[in-house]
């Protein structure tokens, strides 16, 4: 898989977790890219989406047109959704411990996943 197509997915997982603007580092990023990057290389291949499709879609602004089961795989793969499709709170809370690098970024979005957790917006 190419870096670009696996950027955007990752992008779009280090989104997931960091909905906090500015909440994770380029380094940070960077780690989450390779813990991800194969079971994203999996899931586009499950999915049959190309490279071409992710750009088209990530210039036009439409990549919420992407089959969302693409990011539910992947989402699944690194445990951050449940066997019923419904997000998990402490294993996101477990990734942002391992892959997020300053406590005060650490805490930022754990205390976004707790408001997801406890249904308060975060926003």
């Amino acid at each position: 898989m190419t870096s670009s197509l696996s950027f955007v997915l990752v992008a779009l997982v280090a989104v997931t977790l960091g909905s906090v603007h500015g909440a994770i580092s380029d380094e940070d990023r960077a780690k989450i890219h390779a813990a991800v990057l194969p079971f994203v290389a999996e899931c586009t291949k499950e999915y049959g989406v190309s490279e071409d499709t992710i750009k088209e879609a990530k210039a036009s602004g439409t990549l919420g047109s992407i089959d969302p089961c693409l990011m539910a795989c992947v989402f699944q793969k690194v445990k951050l959704i449940d066997e019923k499709g419904l997000f998990d709170t402490d294993r996101a809370v477990e990734l942002v411990q391992k892959h997020i690098s300053t406590e005060e970024d650490r805490n930022k979005l754990v205390d976004v996943i707790e408001k997801c957790k406890s249904g308060i917006p975060y926003y």
